[in-house]
């Protein structure tokens, strides 16, 4: 926790630098963002704001680092016996 801290107030801290980031830390975004940038449709969409005005904005956003709230479902075969295990 200590180095997330941080990570976060190092970022906060820079003065007109511009940083893509990547992280499944919502909160770390949400604390660090300025701007959100999405691809949509093969084009670069820009909004201003942190991770939750960002989802503000677009709902379906969730789904990107909420699993519950997405609407893909996924489906996976029935897997096949394993070598050397008899059992079931």
């Amino acid at each position: 926790v200590m180095n997330v801290k941080w990570v976060k107030d190092y970022i906060c801290s820079l003065d007109r630098v511009t940083s893509i980031m990547v992280s499944h830390d919502s909160g770390l975004l949400d604390d660090c963002c300025t701007h959100v940038l999405q691809i949509d449709n093969l084009k670069l969409k820009t909004y201003v704001g942190n991770l939750s005005q960002f989802v503000a904005k677009v709902p379906e956003a969730r789904s990107y680092f909420d699993i519950s709230k997405s609407t893909q479902t996924f489906t996976f075969p029935q897997p096949g016996p394993l070598e050397g295990v008899k059992s079931k």
